[in-house]
């Protein structure tokens, strides 16, 4: 399991993986430390602005009858997606460059957001026949929770023994 040390430097701290009571408690109060708290507004201003386009492009494609509301949909969160990765890698988490690595597990939970986005509007209208406005509600409740610990945890979290600088907010 991965530690903080809460030694600063340069305004970031350290993550390592040696175990600390913090980290053998669980894997999710792990992840919920002061550094998450310090990237919570980040975050959340990164995944107001990718749900609002997911919300506006869904909506925009229903209303003017070009697709269903379940491709809608897929396709508005297929945009939304680009747009996340740029913001969380630059704004959110302020990594210094591409790996593929990153980019490779970004991808991966981007595509399980998409089952679960595509999962949630077929639910709500194929299924239960309830109003699109319902299931995209739904989508832009459930996906920034899981993308949080997603990203902060394993896409721009620490591999191996490696260590790894993460943002706590901080400008250098």
């Amino acid at each position: 399991m991965r530690q903080i040390d809460r030694e600063s430097w340069k305004g970031r701290l350290v993550m390592t993986d040696a175990p600390t009571s913090e980290t053998r408690a669980g894997g999710l109060f792990a992840l919920v430390t002061s550094s998450s708290v310090r990237l919570i507004p980040r975050f959340g201003l990164t995944g107001a602005t990718t749900t609002l386009v997911y919300f506006v492009l869904t909506n925009a494609f229903v209303l003017s009858s070009v697709m269903t509301p379940v491709v809608s949909s897929v396709c508005a969160y297929a945009v939304s997606v680009a747009i996340s990765y740029l913001m969380q890698s630059r704004f959110t988490f302020r990594v210094d460059g591409d790996s593929l690595d990153q980019v490779a597990r970004f991808v991966v939970m981007s595509l399980a957001g998409l089952v679960v986005s595509w999962g949630v509007m077929a639910l709500t209208v194929d299924l239960l026949h309830w109003p699109y406005l319902a299931g995209a509600i739904g989508v832009c409740v459930i996906i920034p929770v899981l993308n949080f610990f997603l990203t902060r945890g394993w896409v721009f979290g620490t591999g191996g023994r490696r260590e790894r600088i993460v943002a706590t907010g901080d400008s250098e």
